[in-house]
């Protein structure tokens, strides 16, 4: 039975017969084994045909499985490295095989290198057994580690960089479709696709047998078993005997035996076309055997070819591999085995190069460049060891050279080690006589001692020569260069000490033990000397005694008797012995019942006597100390008459202190309104005061110091504690004198410091209003600088003289005109409510276009946010200045240079020239006109601009606009806006004037940063005379500045080293 769309078995490939109510092939039919159609059991026709598909499809009737095989391709993600990460990401595809493993590339190089993913095996050892991701298959260069010895590479777990921590975001995972295989029957690498004539989503039924149909109507043995219903109602087989009346016999015979014919000529078909079907399988069981031999034959002849090529790539990487485990040798060769590894190279290229297949150019082209590389570096080597021997030797001749010296140098300190050796041997023999207890004198005894001392200085002076010989020469005699250290050291030893290293120890060790023993000797003699001269003096002195004893003892008898010790004690001791003294003596000097004093006894008698002398001498002190006590009184009673009439002048000199005081005290509230004229005077008058309070107070204080001078010298140290208690509120009254005179003054200078402010103001003011004047002048007229100043300078000189600068304010318009647009009169006579109308609509207009201009030439960085910047004032009119002579006299002699009397021309430039401080952020642009100017940069708070041109009018915004340049910073130069048309100020004129931030002193020059003296008060204000520039040598901006105050002239530093401002425009 066959079924469209199935092959001759009647099921779909790879689907088991048992599925469909079929037993599988070759089986035996159901139908108790008969083999005839009609019967229950499969013809056997057909279960040949089943039996040759089998044969011809492996597997027919089992589930399809693929084996088990490596992906096509793998795609590389994650690595958290940074460096590996971007060279291993990436798709790989299968190349080759590396030790029984499959070999993946990745598409496309990174940095001129392939990227390689490879199995290595446990030959080189386990450490180096795993799956690699590496530049080349082998190669030394490697990226990720697995060690893993799976068939296929590990999904996860590896190892970045390959001794690093295992990376868990690392991963691998087959290409979409790339573990599809084939089915039987289909091409290799094509997918499985459904039958042409099977639907989608097609789920075979189970087929019933076609003869179960017929199996089902009789039973086994009735004629008509295995016949269709109808069939056997035609062959009369549609009832048995019993049958209804009016059967015709003969009929049925007739009918039988056409129905025998008919089932004949049936059966002969029948067997006829199953003879046919036998035929036609048994055909196409030789068809699909050939088919299935031919299909194994093509298939061995593919793996056999398979295998050749893999035996043969195999040769090739294992030749490749061989050739270039060489080629690295060589690259790594040095002199000595250059030769033995390029003949290494040359046997195996012999050998192995015809095994390298595809990539034998290559494998040559690497052998030929490294061999190259490897003489060229052989030869850099051969360089480099040529110098570094040539090095050494000339290192070995300076060390023999140096050694030389050393020896030299040591010897010579040897022989000064002798020598103060020989000293103190010579210092041991001369201080040998002071320790024996001789009967020396105190002659002999110094004699002795100078000589050691001498000795001894001798032995300090012969080690002092040994230390400053190490000292002087001491880094000559370190070994410069160590010799070579032994071929072998066990760990831990240290390389032996050099000789000279040895030697200088040893002599170190002499000189310290040479100086211990001459200091000991020192010592030694010192204190030997004390107690030899204190025997040999006690010796002499017991000589003395017994001299003066025996000068004495007139009888002979050993012993003092009262008439001798008289002659004694006035003649020795200048004491004169009355009774009682006599007695005294004699019961502390004699022995009961001896005649006098014995020699034994005799200190006994000096002490007695000594004792006596001087209670004798007290008496007559005591007679001297009163009647100079006496004297003293009445010294003392003059200095008290002396501190009173001192008291009369101190009296007068406070009287005139308390004028002083009276006189400064209303000054400093005054100030304000006093004219300066007034304030002059002032000052004048209460310096005078001032100085004849100091004059007359040094006078009073000269005569307190005068009160203890004029007395007896003699009597100087009893009369200085009186003249202290007595002259002490003198002294106290001169102390708050002082204080007071002091503070009067402070007063008497602060008044005239605000003079100073004043007429520093006042002269700033009209030189303000005489600028705008002399500026207002050379506007009307057209003149430039040089032209005006020609205006001034009449004679041609070069120099303005007082006379010439007031002749120019006498014939010049003092009347300053400011500029106006002719739209702003016409407000002014329109009207208040049209003048605010025109101003709010020049506001937004002048707004608008700054908005543009800012946001074009917006800078990376502010300074800093308006909020934090100070309102700009408003422009207010000028005030007017009386420019009388006498103003002008003093403002010419404000603005001379410090000792001159004309006015120079650089003087009378930076006079004109307007300098501006930036009040309001704005931009400077290329032109006057605002409108699509080009943006030069952006203007911040603070900082100071040269006006060079103007300020003129723009007339489509109605402002004034000059061209300046940026001091101090980039020296751009562009145009700016003076003011906003709303009267608030960008640009505030007075940039010259500076304010002092700290305490500075001024240097007298550029170059010179030494102080001269006179220190910049903090806040004080500066004219400046030159501007901010770099000081190359100590990198600070330094500037020319004019005290206000009183005209100080000097350097000084804008910023500190650390940083800090130190003046800054006002």
């Amino acid at each position: 039975m066959y079924y469209p769309g199935y092959p001759a078995a009647g099921y779909p490939p790879g689907y088991p017969a048992a599925a469909y109510g079929q037993p599988p092939p070759g089986s035996p039919a159901p139908g108790y084994g008969y083999s005839g159609y009609g019967y229950g059991g499969v013809p056997a026709s057909q279960t040949s045909v089943a039996a040759a598909q089998a044969a011809a499809y492996p597997g027919y009737g089992q589930t399809a499985s693929a084996p088990s095989r490596p992906a096509e391709r793998l795609i590389v993600s994650g690595c958290r490295h940074e460096t590996v990460g971007g060279i291993v990401r990436g798709d790989f595809a299968l190349t080759s095989e590396n030790h029984g493993k499959p070999v993946y590339k990745r598409n496309g190089q990174v940095n001129g290198l392939d990227v390689m993913l490879y199995f290595w095996d446990d030959r080189d050892g386990p450490n180096f057994c795993g799956w690699w991701f590496g530049p080349k298959v082998g190669g030394d260069q490697v990226w990720a580690y697995h060690p893993e010895k799976a068939g296929t590479p590990p999904l996860s777990g590896w190892k970045v960089p390959y001794d690093g921590p295992v990376d868990n975001t690392f991963i691998l995972q087959p290409s979409a479709g790339s573990s599809q295989y084939p089915a039987p029957g289909q091409p290799a690498g094509a997918a499985p696709v459904p039958h042409p004539q099977q639907p989608p989503g097609y789920a075979p039924q189970p087929y019933p047998h076609p003869h179960a149909v017929h199996a089902a109507h009789h039973p086994y043995g009735h004629p008509a078993y295995g016949m269709h219903a109808a069939a056997a109602a035609a062959y009369g087989y549609g009832h048995m005997p019993g049958m209804p009346p009016g059967y015709d016999h003969q009929a049925a015979e007739r009918q039988r035996a056409d129905r025998e014919r008919d089932s004949k000529r049936r059966d002969e078909d029948d067997k006829r076309k199953q003879q046919n079907r036998r035929d036609d399988a048994k055909r196409r069981e030789e068809e699909a055997k050939k088919k299935k031999e031919a299909e194994q034959k093509a298939k061995d002849e593919a793996v056999k070819q398979k295998k050749e090529a893999e035996e043969k790539r195999r040769q090739e990487q294992k030749a490749t591999l061989a050739v270039r485990r060489i080629i690295q040798k060589v690259r790594l060769a040095t002199p000595d085995n250059i030769d033995e590894i390029q003949k290494e190279l040359e046997d195996v290229l012999a050998q192995e190069l015809e095994n390298c297949g595809t990539q034998k150019a290559r494998i040559k082209e690497e052998s030929d460049k490294g061999l190259e590389q490897a003489k060229k570096r052989i030869e850099t080597l051969m360089e480099q060891r040529k110098k570094e021997q040539e090095k050494k030797e000339a290192e070995e001749k300076k060390r023999r050279e140096q050694e030389e010296k050393v020896k030299g140098l040591v010897q010579e300190l040897s022989n000064l080690v002798d020598a103060a050796e020989g000293a103190v041997t010579k210092l041991k023999e001369v201080s040998a006589p002071l320790s024996e207890q001789g009967d020396c004198s105190i002659q002999e005894v110094e004699q002795c001692a100078v000589a050691a001392e001498q000795a001894g200085v001798d032995t300090k002076t012969a080690i002092k020569a040994c230390t400053d010989f190490i000292l002087a020469r001491g880094p000559e005699m370190k070994d410069p260069t160590p010799p070579p250290l032994p071929a072998q050291l066990l760990p831990g030893q240290l390389p032996p000490a050099s000789e000279t290293k040895q030697i200088l120890a040893k002599l170190l060790q002499r000189i310290n033990d040479t100086g211990k023993s001459a200091d000991s000797l020192i010592l030694t003699a010192r204190g030997a000397k004390q107690i030899a001269v204190r025997r040999a003096a006690a010796r002499q002195k017991t000589r003395e005694i017994e001299a003066i004893f025996n000068k004495y003892d007139k009888d002979k008898d050993k012993l003092l008797s009262q008439l001798e010790v008289r002659l004694y004690a006035k003649n020795e001791m200048s004491v004169i012995i009355d009774k009682d003294l006599m007695d005294r003596l004699w019961r502390c000097a004699v022995i009961e019942g001896e005649k006098g004093v014995p020699l034994e006894r005799m200190y006994l008698l000096r002490a007695s006597l000594g004792i006596a002398r001087e209670m004798q001498r007290n008496e007559k002190r005591r007679a001297t100390r009163i009647a100079k006590e006496k004297v003293v009184a009445a010294l003392r009673e003059k200095l008290r008459l002396k501190v009173k009439e001192v008291e009369v002048f101190a009296q007068e000199m406070e009287k005139d202190l308390v004028k002083v005081e009276e006189a400064v005290a209303p000054l400093l509230a005054q100030a304000k309104s006093t004219p300066l004229e007034e304030m002059d005077r002032e000052s004048e008058r209460c310096d005078k005061l001032i100085k004849a309070s100091k004059d007359y107070a040094e006078k009073v204080k000269q005569r307190v110091k005068a009160i203890p001078q004029g007395f007896d010298k003699k009597y100087e140290e009893e009369l200085r504690e009186t003249t202290a208690v007595e002259a002490k509120h003198l002294n106290s009254t001169m102390g708050r004198t002082d204080m007071r005179l002091q503070r009067v003054a402070q007063l008497c200078a602060r008044y005239q410091e605000q003079a100073a402010k004043r007429k520093a103001r006042n002269t700033e003011k009209i030189r303000a209003f005489a600028m705008k004047v002399v500026r207002q002048h050379a506007r009307v007229k057209g003149l430039s600088h040089e032209e005006l100043f020609a205006e001034f300078n009449k004679n041609g000189k070069g120099e303005i003289t007082e006379k010439e600068f007031l002749a120019f304010f006498e014939s010049v318009d003092k009347e300053v005109k400011e500029e106006v647009f002719e739209d702003e009169a016409e407000k002014t006579e329109d009207g208040a409510e049209k003048s605010a109308f025109g101003t709010e609509a020049k506001e937004k207009a002048e707004a608008a276009a700054a908005a543009s201009m800012l946001k074009a030439a917006q800078p990376k960085s502010m300074p800093g946010p308006p909020s934090q910047q100070p309102a700009p004032p408003k422009v207010l009119p000028p005030e007017p200045v009386e420019l009388n002579a006498t103003e002008v006299k003093r403002f010419f002699a404000a603005a001379l240079e410090q000792g001159a009397t004309k006015m120079s021309k650089k003087v009378f430039l930076r006079l004109v020239t307007v300098f501006y401080k930036v009040v309001k952020e704005t931009p400077m642009t290329e032109s006057l006109v605002v409108e699509g100017s080009k943006t030069v940069r952006q203007l911040r708070f603070g900082e100071v601009l040269e006006c060079l041109e103007g300020p003129c009018k723009e007339d489509s915004m109605k402002v004034f606009r000059a061209r300046a340049r940026v001091l101090g910073g980039d020296d751009k130069e562009g145009w700016v806006t003076v003011a906003g048309n709303t009267g608030i100020n960008i640009l505030q004129e007075g940039a010259h004037l500076w304010k002092a931030l700290r305490q500075v002193q001024l240097s007298a020059s550029f170059e010179d940063l030494a102080p001269i003296g006179r220190r910049l008060r903090e806040g004080e204000v500066l004219e400046i005379l030159e501007w901010p520039r770099k000081h190359e040598e100590s990198g600070l901006m330094r500037m020319q500045v004019k005290a206000k105050i009183d005209g100080a002239t000097g350097w000084m530093d804008q910023i500190n080293k650390e940083g800090v401002v130190l003046a800054d425009p006002m």
